[in-house]
């Protein structure tokens, strides 16, 4: 036992003198010029092929892609891509079965190009823009079969005569005629709640006939919940994440019923009624004078949260623009107290984050409008390491494969040669031994439950008789 525990600790020790947690990764490093103009990252959506899609408003003033590009894992551009665009702004880019949909901020309205990016499904493009339909769009939810809801906007509903602020467009792009139902104002973006529920965000006050401020909880035939009720009162809250127990994590600039303090980041419970656990009075600012937000937050490996916006501070801690808390909110102080997101380039006074996204291997995507990290030099997107940083495998030495990886109820192992009556333990990145199990008989590939973990980083270590077999990094998902 001692013997496991000592490699466990020299396997971390070696690796992490090499490595911290959410120090800037380096090996990523977008193959396109930015800061022409100062340009804004909005987003990026990660392709089943590894690619990566980024979008935006930027120009590099050398080629007319603009907006949106294409790069792989290390940040080189892919020249497979060949949209052409006219400095519009992408405000989404989202998979429609082999295709993407994309929406063009400047015009609001919605695009489809294929895997080149081009306009090749003319009919799609014609039906969804036909002038009898409003050509506003935001954040839709797209079903499996290619269907799409989505919220519109009442300033172009006006122009075409009709109040449409909330649509359902069949997969070649017709206007479902059947779904009837509407809100009275905007709505800003559709996201999954869960397998059978959608939850809206904007500026409505009604959905139907009835009245909830600002957000509500349907199911995907578009029939209102009436077992989650809207506390807001004020402002533009919006949903950033769901929790599995069905919690959700709004933020934003809004008021809620029975507070008077203007909050940015709180969360729900699941009936829409706030969970006093979470630190919802997070005195998150940047001054007296100037407001602060809170644009994104992303789920970290160890339950917590990575909160990203524009502030100064957070909970009294000095912090720019970027904060790691644990599951309920609450600061970590071991991370991000150095300089942060920052920027001193052409007109990008008050620097913030837009999007966070983590990656499969616990790696972490900061976006917005910046030009600084830590003192460095960025593009207004980078990658950031996670958690696992420096818990690398040593593959020379490494006997074993884990998979899948991450895992949730159950993992594999595999060896070269059976292993006889061996022993499989489990450790917390702190090096506390949390689950240990016997390998019985003489196999070369075993099954174990890994029920019971919390979420987050892992050592597996499997010994067998003749002693330490492999020894592998696993992460646990919920």
């Amino acid at each position: 036992m001692k013997q496991i525990y000592l490699i466990f600790l020299a396997f971390l020790f070696s690796n992490n003198i090499q490595s911290q947690a959410f120090s800037l990764d380096t090996t990523f490093n977008v193959d396109y010029n930015f800061n022409f103009l100062g340009t804004d990252v909005y987003g990026l959506t990660f392709e089943p092929d590894g690619k990566i899609m980024v979008y935006g408003f930027f120009w590099d003033h050398l080629t007319n892609t603009s907006d949106i590009i294409r790069i792989f894992e290390n940040g080189n551009r892919d020249f497979t891509w060949q949209y052409v665009g006219s400095q519009t702004s992408i405000g989404f880019v989202k998979r429609m079965n082999n295709d993407y949909i994309m929406q063009n901020i400047s015009y609001s309205y919605i695009e489809k190009f294929n895997y080149s990016g081009h306009k090749t499904d003319t009919a799609w493009n014609n039906n969804i823009h036909r002038d009898n339909i409003c050509g506003a769009f935001y954040f839709p939810f797209i079903f499996s079969d290619g269907s799409m809801m989505v919220g519109g906007d009442t300033t172009c509903n006006i122009i075409s005569n009709k109040k449409r602020c909330l649509m359902k467009f069949l997969p070649d792009g017709n206007l479902d005629t059947n779904f009837k139902h509407f809100t009275n104002w905007r709505v800003s973006g559709i996201i999954k709640y869960s397998s059978d529920k959608l939850l809206l965000y904007g500026g409505f006050t009604k959905y139907d006939t009835i009245s909830t401020f600002r957000i509500c909880r349907i199911d995907t035939l578009g029939n209102y919940d009436s077992t989650f009720t809207s506390i807001f009162n004020m402002g533009l809250p919006r949903p950033v994440f769901i929790q599995n127990d069905g919690k959700i994590i709004i933020a934003g600039d809004f008021t809620f019923i029975n507070s008077t303090t203007k909050s940015t980041l709180i969360r729900l419970l699941p009936d829409g009624s706030l969970d006093s656990t979470f630190n919802n009075y997070n005195s998150l600012n940047w001054s007296d004078s100037f407001p602060s937000l809170a644009i994104h937050v992303c789920p970290t490996s160890d339950g917590g949260y990575l909160v990203g916006g524009q502030f100064k501070a957070y909970q009294g801690y000095e912090r720019h623009n970027i904060v790691k808390t644990d599951k309920d909110g609450f600061i970590d102080t071991n991370y991000f107290n150095g300089l942060g997101i920052d920027s001193t380039l052409n007109n990008v006074s008050d620097p913030f984050v837009y999007n966070i996204q983590r990656d499969s291997n616990d790696r972490y995507y900061l976006m917005g409008e910046f030009t600084y990290y830590n003192g460095q030099h960025v593009n207004p997107i980078i990658r950031i390491k996670g958690l696992s940083a420096g818990i690398e495998e040593n593959k020379e030495k490494n006997n074993m494969q884990l998979y899948p990886n991450p895992a949730k109820d159950e993992v594999n192992l595999s060896f070269p040669k059976a292993i006889v009556n061996g022993v499989a333990e489990i450790y917390d990145v702190s090096g506390i031994k949390v689950k240990e199990i016997l390998l019985k008989g003489r196999q070369s590939h075993y099954t174990i439950s890994t029920e019971g973990l919390a979420a987050g980083f892992y050592i597996v270590s499997v010994r067998g008789e003749k002693g330490v077999v492999g020894v592998v990094k696993m992460m646990k998902c919920n």
